[in-house]
């Protein structure tokens, strides 16, 4: 079961996503949770060697590339003794949605806390890529180290599905502004055509061309 602090937790990262003016993206994600060395709770018996996870993402765009990404993981003992603990983090997120294609790869750094039988700091980058299934709909490939202050390191990958909502951020460029063009046009000159002069009786004289 999730306890009060993760449901407060992921509340807020949706309550963030919705209130938020610029464009969010929610994912939701599953897969395994590897870690370098085996290592089993003496209270709980958890198994830390292999973890299913179960997470959900928060990226909040600044930019077109640039996210401010908060997440959640629960990890799950892959054993049959069931014991969980759960991971929050903030993370720096660089993807390349500018490009012309439906592929995004990107990459992630940040840090956070593990609480569980064993609370402790640590210390995550990873690389990933995203799909565009549909305009809104994304599907979502991470891999990530975990560096934690026990020194153990462990290696998170996931697939899931992404959702975006809000308003795409534009880039803002400078405005050019050109003077408008003037153009002068040559003025045809044409040669007056001669005329003659004819006199009447009364002595006025008349230009006939």
């Amino acid at each position: 079961m999730i306890n009060k602090k993760t449901a407060l937790i992921v509340t807020a990262i949706l309550a963030t996503s919705l209130l938020n003016a610029t464009e969010v993206e929610i994912q939701i994600v599953g897969g395994k949770n590897k870690a370098e060395n085996l290592y089993t709770d003496p209270c709980s018996g958890y198994d830390y060697k292999d973890s299913n996870v179960v997470g959900i993402r928060d990226n909040i765009f600044l930019s077109k590339n640039n996210a401010l990404q908060l997440a959640y993981d629960r990890l799950e003992d892959a054993s049959s003794n069931g014991t969980n603990f759960h991971r929050y983090s903030i993370n720096y997120l660089r993807t390349t949605r500018d490009i012309n294609s439906k592929l995004h790869p990107f990459f992630l750094i940040g840090a956070g806390h593990e609480d569980g039988e064993i609370g402790q700091k640590f210390f995550n980058y990873g690389i990933g890529a995203t799909l565009e299934i549909s305009n809104n709909i994304n599907l979502v490939l991470e891999s990530k180290a975990i560096k934690k202050h026990d020194h153990n390191l462990d290696i998170n990958t996931n697939i899931g599905l992404g959702l975006m909502i809000g308003n795409e951020p534009t880039n803002i460029e400078p405005v050019i502004v050109q003077s408008p063009c003037i153009t002068t046009y040559a003025t045809k000159l044409v040669k007056p055509t001669p005329c003659s002069v004819v006199k009447t009786d009364d002595e006025k004289e008349i230009s006939v061309r």
